[in-house]
């Protein structure tokens, strides 16, 4: 049965749920991508990209660590959402998709928190209690919010391209553009008939009446 689009919620699996989600979760990452590539042409020009600095750090681990690595569990949350619990539904009104993207966006807001569960709580061995606030609290904030934002303009774009209309291959083209003119089913029957010939007669004159 086809979930309703006022609902905040349906509940299903679908190509069309998939494929929106794929589209707004890609996008995603191809924006956090070019960003990240910015930042990382900029930097390379005051600090060699390929040098170590800090605590063994280089550029080109920490933008891997940026665009991919840290942000993953939210594009795992955020694409597990829309395409089993909160789809993008051409048929719903764009504010019902826009709470949805909200919604998509806290699911990947709380997958970096179990994530940050994990690695506060190994690293407050060493660095005490303080690393676990971070880890699961401030630190899923502070990139899960900039994240839905992002996310409420691809599930949108996402949403726009699922309506498009396609036509397939020898499809009719729609009434009224040129060329669309239906040709005649059959020629109609003639209203006056023709005047019947009449049979000649034995001595090649016309028959007598």
């Amino acid at each position: 049965m086809p979930a309703d689009p006022r609902r905040a919620f349906a509940p299903g699996a679908s190509v069309t749920n998939t494929a929106g989600a794929l589209i707004a979760v890609v996008a995603l990452v191809l924006v956090e991508f070019v960003s990240g590539l910015f930042n990382l042409l900029g930097t390379s020009l005051l600090v060699n990209p390929l040098a170590h600095y800090g605590a063994g750090a280089d550029l080109l681990g920490s933008f891997t660590t940026a665009v991919f690595a840290g942000p993953f569990p939210y594009y795992a949350g955020a694409f597990l959402a829309l395409a089993f619990l909160t789809p993008i539904d051409r048929r719903s009104p764009l504010p019902n998709l826009l709470r949805r993207a909200v919604l998509a966006g806290a699911a990947g807001t709380v997958a970096l928190a179990l994530v940050g569960v994990v690695t506060g709580t190994i690293a407050t061995v060493r660095s005490g209690g303080a690393r676990l606030v971070v880890d699961v609290v401030t630190g899923p904030l502070q990139n899960g919010v900039p994240l839905t934002v992002m996310l409420l303009a691809t599930a949108t774009a996402a949403w726009l391209w699922l309506g498009r209309p396609r036509r397939g291959r020898g499809t009719a083209s729609s009434p009224g553009m040129p060329g669309t003119v239906r040709p005649a089913d059959a020629v109609p029957p003639a209203t006056v008939q023709p005047p019947q010939q009449q049979p000649p007669g034995p001595w090649g004159g016309p028959a007598p009446r």
